[in-house]
């Protein structure tokens, strides 16, 4: 009879050592399995070490997919990469250069009469000159370019302007003078400015002229010089 509760216990040991070694050789085939979907599967690898040599995928998609697998900075790099080669691609086929900008103001501000703020018969009006290349963003200038700008200190709408620059290029000693005379599409109101072909090199400028406005003013410029590189 006491051989009876030791002869249960033995039952019972081999079947629990039994359940323990299937859940232990689960455990162990779960992880062989998923080495193995990790080893087949190169889209989604647990962790991502640089390789000496990498084959970049030819297709867009495939090249999409493979940085997605890597990590969220490689996305970001690479739709930044995409972006810059379609600007590329856009600034080819129009024949212009990428490339960003500011205006440069010209000596000082041109003495300006004939208008005003709050009722005065004089202002100022400030001139600026904009190199190239200045693309995609606006406006655009491409390279041996410059971009005059006038803008009288008084609140109206331009009618019509007269407004003129004279330049010369000191490095090819070719100049001019040209109306600034671009518009604003379908509206047509004066925009104040010209691009123009001065060519590479040191150009000395000078802007002055008239601004005509819807509600019967008129702005006398009068010439104002800047230097700059174009």
């Amino acid at each position: 009879m006491s051989r009876l509760p030791g002869n249960r216990l033995s039952r019972r040991l081999p079947a629990a050592l039994a359940g323990a070694a299937a859940v232990v050789a689960l455990t162990a085939g779960s992880a062989l399995v998923g080495a193995g979907s990790a080893a087949a599967d190169p889209q989604a690898p647990a962790e991502f070490t640089v390789p000496i040599e990498i084959n970049v995928p030819t297709d867009l998609a495939a090249l999409i997919d493979q940085a997605g697998a890597i990590s969220p900075e490689a996305t970001a790099a690479l739709n930044q990469l995409i972006g810059t080669a379609a600007a590329d691609q856009i600034a080819d086929a129009l024949g212009v250069d990428l490339g960003f900008t500011t205006p440069a103001p010209f000596m000082y501000p041109a003495p300006t009469v004939g208008c005003g703020l709050d009722g005065q018969m004089a202002t100022v009006t400030l001139a600026t000159a904009q190199s190239g290349p200045n693309f995609p963003l606006p406006p655009w200038v491409e390279d041996n370019q410059l971009r005059f700008q006038a803008l009288p200190a008084y609140i109206g709408i331009p009618k019509t302007s007269e407004l003129s620059v004279a330049w010369i290029n000191t490095s090819t000693f070719k100049g001019g003078i040209v109306p600034l005379d671009e518009t604003l599409p379908v509206v047509d109101t004066p925009l104040l400015s010209k691009v123009v072909d001065t060519g590479d090199g040191k150009v000395l400028a000078a802007i002055f002229g008239k601004v005509d406005y819807t509600d019967g003013k008129s702005c006398i410029v009068l010439p104002t010089v800047g230097s700059f590189d174009a």
